[in-house]
């Protein structure tokens, strides 16, 4: 195929006979096959090289040892250029960057053509044959041919497959109109029209905005194929005597028309080698943003979408597809009718997309049916993202509002139920305004904070002086907690009132955003809880009381098993030894002794294990970690249940209090281990960090259905939480069917400050 290619360059090289002196000519197409043959297919081409040089040479008018000369000349030059550009030019054959526009015009054209032209003349010196005024003439047309043979073809043949992936009817249409107007106006310039002829000098440059125009809009694929077209006419009409390059002898004309060809090569090459520098800059700076941004919103809990300019979608975070049921296959690359419900796209979104396009941010409602979750209210947003080329994305954020217009709508609702409501109990309504710090509050509030002048007006600030020290944490500003998707709080905290008397208030708001997301006021309920805190409170000492008084009498009874019974068994057992020892008997009485003797052992050896278990005696002495390991490896043996036990960074020096509820938690989540969840192997992971203890027991057993928790505990977990409650801890359960079951349980080993209770974001508006 590189023979092939070659010998018909060559043949088309030498047609141009009436500007050919001898062998040599302007342009010698087939160098240019030669290199790119070498920068494709590597250095075994040079043989194809070789035998396609050898072939036109000897076909021409000169000896067989000139032909041979020159062979060798253009073989070895281009070997010497594919070498300098891999090594020395680091080049790349898209031509994607200016380093290699300049390495194919020093390395490949302009440097191996030396090679070629030195070893050529030589040989044609050697053998006789006489081109143009001489030697130096003859090495000038043979160096400007080879040249201008690579900056006219290699460019094209190594570009040429991207200029064949062109697919738009857009751009192969212009492409078409650039090649029409080039040709037409080559003829123009380059042809025997007389009334102009005396512009030709001039005018010959004017194809260069052609070459410009194919470089910017085609690359160099585009450029090199304009200058390709713009050199075969030039030479064909040159040729025939036409034109401005054949006017005088065939040396000046070859020279003129070898720079003119060098000029329009190295102004597309170059032109073109910038330009694709630029956008392949413009790409990575583009898809680094996208990566970046991609990053930032996969976490996101709001919808989060980016759309080109094609309406396709090109990223798709998470949430956007967990409310769409559909893979991230499915929707990136996809366009957005195919994702949205039909008739959304055409009838609502385009209109805004293009409108986003345009630069503006738009927003708006918009009540959607989602697969699975069904009517929803959506506030949308469309920010215009800027590229290379101005606008050429939008992100596309989407709030489902639909829970808060649910609560907005049930407040308004029942607004005149509230005011019945707090009439029957201790309670009142209140709403503060962000912007001027009022809190309007219901007459309800004067009984409970025993105000008597004006109790139903004042501010956040002036109402926080009378929250207790040690509660004024929880009564903080919320507007930088509060959003529109988490406007709800909840919190408790303690009052004084003006008698000295302090009263434990709870209170329950609910922030209203306006749509561009700031905070217009927050409305609520606040509640006398002082009596159900003391409750609870009597609740929790009497609990405390109930396991304190437990442990006591587990205590007590491990001892009476170890010191007392325990004792008497071990006399029993020896004095039953004794009695074997000491008298005749017969076999069969002396077996029905041992036999006595073995049960007597294996009592002692269930009462101390059932100390143990009532009282670990280890843990007064050992500490927790080692109390653990004793009871998880005794636990393994007694009940054919293989636990692994792993501790990390517990320190030795922790509450009583807390050590004992931890032992009994593992105790008791290893025996429901053993009764309900049928697996082989369970994990005790005890860890220790930023001042807290987290403990995890695991199975890979049944498990059961999470949500079944509450309505299932029994005593056990009753028994966990109230001992957790007791030292500040806190448990939860996971499990699925199947799946196995997780005991997580945390217990900071500092005391929190007091009064800051509640469910949720401990923040209020002053109520």
């Amino acid at each position: 195929m590189v023979v092939l290619a070659y010998f018909i360059a060559g043949k088309l090289g030498q047609a141009t006979t009436s500007i050919r002196s001898s062998n040599l000519g302007p342009v010698w197409p087939a160098y240019g096959i030669a290199l790119s043959s070498l920068l494709l297919y590597g250095y075994p081409a040079w043989i194809g090289v070789a035998v396609g040089a050898f072939l036109v040479a000897f076909l021409s008018p000169v000896s067989h040892l000139a032909a041979l000369g020159q062979a060798a000349g253009a073989t070895f030059a281009a070997l010497t250029g594919a070498f300098l550009l891999r090594r020395v030019a680091d080049f790349h054959s898209s031509l994607s960057r200016l380093r290699d526009a300049i390495g194919l015009i020093v390395f490949g054209a302009f440097g191996s053509a030396m090679v070629s032209a030195s070893v050529g003349v030589s040989s044609l010196q050697a053998t006789h044959v006489k081109a143009y005024f001489g030697a130096a003439s003859a090495w000038v047309i043979y160096w400007l041919g080879d040249s201008t043979g690579v900056l006219l073809v290699t460019p094209l043949i190594l570009t040429l497959p991207s200029l064949l992936r062109i697919r738009s009817r857009a751009s192969i249409g212009e492409l078409a109109t650039l090649l029409t107007f080039l040709i037409a106006t080559c003829f123009v310039l380059f042809g025997h029209l007389s009334p102009i002829q005396v512009k030709f000098h001039v005018l010959a440059f004017a194809v260069l905005p052609f070459v410009m125009w194919a470089a910017i809009k085609f690359g160099t694929g585009g450029a090199s194929l304009s200058v390709l077209v713009t050199a075969t006419i030039a030479t064909v009409e040159t040729a025939y005597g036409q034109g401005p390059f054949a006017g005088n002898t065939s040396f000046t004309n070859a020279v003129l028309l070898d720079v003119f060809f060098s000029v329009l090569a190295l102004t597309g090459l170059t032109l073109s080698a910038v330009i694709a520098e630029r956008d392949e800059a413009a790409r990575k700076l583009t898809e680094e943003k996208l990566r970046e941004y991609k990053n930032a919103v996969e976490g996101s809990e709001e919808m989060i979408a980016v759309v080109d300019r094609e309406y396709r979608y090109v990223i798709a975070n998470r949430k956007f597809l967990e409310y769409r049921n559909m893979t991230k296959d499915q929707v990136v690359g996809r366009l957005v009718p195919e994702v949205l419900n039909k008739g959304v796209f055409e009838e609502e979104v385009k209109e805004k997309l293009d409108r986003c396009f345009a630069g503006d941010v738009v927003r708006y409602e918009m009540n959607y049916t989602y697969p699975g979750l069904g009517e929803r209210d959506l506030f949308i947003s469309y920010f215009p993202i800027e590229g290379p080329a101005g606008v050429d994305r939008v992100a596309c954020i989407l709030q489902d509002v639909t829970e808060r217009k649910r609560i907005e709508e049930a407040l308004r609702e029942s607004e005149e139920r509230l005011h019945l409501a707090v009439r029957a109990g201790r309670m009142y309504a209140f709403e503060w305004d962000p912007e001027t710090d009022v809190i309007l509050r219901s007459g309800e509030c004067a009984a409970i904070l025993n105000w008597m002048d004006n109790p139903t007006l004042d501010t956040s600030r002036q109402f926080a002086t009378c929250v207790h020290p040690d509660d004024r944490e929880a009564y903080a500003n919320p507007e930088t907690v509060l959003t529109p998707g988490s406007p709800t709080y909840q919190t408790n905290y303690r009052v004084l009132r003006p008698d000295g008397s302090v009263v434990w208030l709870e209170a329950c708001g609910h922030a209203v955003f306006s749509h561009k997301g700031k905070m217009l006021r927050i409305i609520g309920m606040v509640a006398d809880v002082t009596e159900r805190r003391r409750a609870e409170r009597e609740l929790s000492e009497l609990g405390g009381r109930l396991i304190h008084a437990q442990e006591e009498e587990r205590t007590r009874i491990a001892r009476e098993l170890h010191d007392d019974f325990n004792q008497r068994m071990a006399l029993l057992q020896i004095s039953l030894e004794q009695i074997a020892r000491d008298n005749p008997l017969s076999s069969k009485t002396r077996q029905q002794l041992l036999n006595i003797t073995k049960t007597c052992a294996e009592v002692s050896s269930s009462l101390h294990d059932l100390s143990h278990q009532l009282h670990p005696h280890k843990l007064d002495m050992l500490g927790l970690v080692a109390a653990l390991s004793g009871f998880c490896n005794d636990f393994s043996r007694q009940h054919n249940l293989r636990v692994q036990f792993i501790h990390q960074d517990v320190p030795e020096q922790i509450p009583k209090d807390v050590t004992l509820c931890l032992f009994r938690i593992v105790q008791e989540a290893l025996r429901n281990v053993v009764k309900h969840s049928g697996a082989e192997e369970a994990r005790v992971e005890l860890i220790h960090h930023n001042g807290q203890i987290d403990l995890c027991v695991s199975d890979s057993g049944a498990g059961f259905r999470s949500e079944n928790v509450t309505a299932e505990a029994g005593l056990g977990l009753i028994s966990m939480r109230e001992r957790l409650r007791l030292v500040r801890g806190h448990l939860s359960v996971e499990s699925e069917s199947s799946n196995g079951t997780q005991i997580r349980v945390r217990v900071p080993l500092f005391t929190s400050k007091p009064g800051v209770t509640g469910e949720g974001k401990a923040h209020t508006a002053g109520a």
